[in-house]
């Protein structure tokens, strides 16, 4: 997992994730003459993440193997 809050200079973060859910479409793979997977997993994974050291909040979420976040509170 990644750091939601790189900018934080505070040598005791700690993140913890929890809860979440993944939307449930079949993608099926097709695959190209090369072997290329041409309808990859778009499904998404939306999470919780929290600060044990400063309390602050974020919702994760990964799609296509990457990971944005947004503050919560």
């Amino acid at each position: 997992m990644t750091n939601p809050n790189p900018e934080c200079s505070r040598e005791d973060c700690r993140f913890a994730y929890g809860g979440g859910s993944t939307t449930l479409v079949a993608y099926i793979p097709i695959y190209d003459k090369n072997g290329v997977n041409t309808n990859p997993d778009k499904n998404t994974t939306t999470f919780e993440v929290s600060c044990g050291s400063c309390g602050r909040m974020w919702v994760g979420k990964t799609c296509m193997g990457e990971t944005t976040y947004e503050n919560s509170n």
